[in-house]
């Protein structure tokens, strides 16, 4: 299965409006933590410090998340330019093949979805390696939103100093 993932840092384009479900659902509080401890988990494999789950950037990537479902990926992000808070994104966006349902293990998406990031492998080509980029980016904190409906489930990696 193939999805796409998009990587932002501030002042990215957030593409156009797609429409979006009835609102529903939101991510546990365990999924977050393994999200956070997670990306921690492949920093370490690079010799990078781990970041803190910091809970204003899980609130403003659960706004993302659940804005982002509803429109266009990385739309939240770039229409706010971060909240002064965010300095980069990754997103595993619903529109683009990212699925959930209730009683799907929870964690176990969000690491594929970590793992997809991850993939991206180093490089300087933002284009093609922006989500490792902002994996092991200079950054201190990390709060990740997770919103699902309809079957569909978008997950944000919000990073900040």
């Amino acid at each position: 299965m193939r999805f796409l993932l998009l990587a932002c840092l501030l002042g990215c384009d957030s593409g156009s409006a797609a429409g979006g479900d009835a609102p529903g659902g939101g991510g546990n509080p365990s999924a977050k933590q393994f999200c956070v401890s997670e990306t921690n988990r492949y920093r370490a494999m690079n010799s990078k410090p781990a970041l803190t789950e910091s809970a204003q950037l899980e609130t403003y990537a659960d706004t993302g998340a659940m804005v982002d479902l509803g429109s266009s990926p990385h739309n939240h992000f770039s229409s706010t330019s971060g909240g002064g808070i965010a300095f980069a994104e990754n997103e595993c966006p619903g529109q683009f093949g990212w699925n959930y349902n209730p009683g799907d293990d929870l964690n176990m998406v969000v690491g594929m979805c970590i793992a997809a990031f991850y993939s991206e492998g180093p490089g300087t080509d933002y284009n093609t390696h922006g989500h490792y980029i902002n994996m092991m980016g200079a950054y201190a904190t990390l709060g990740c939103g997770i919103y699902f409906s309809g079957g569909k489930i978008t997950i944000v990696q919000d990073y900040g100093n």
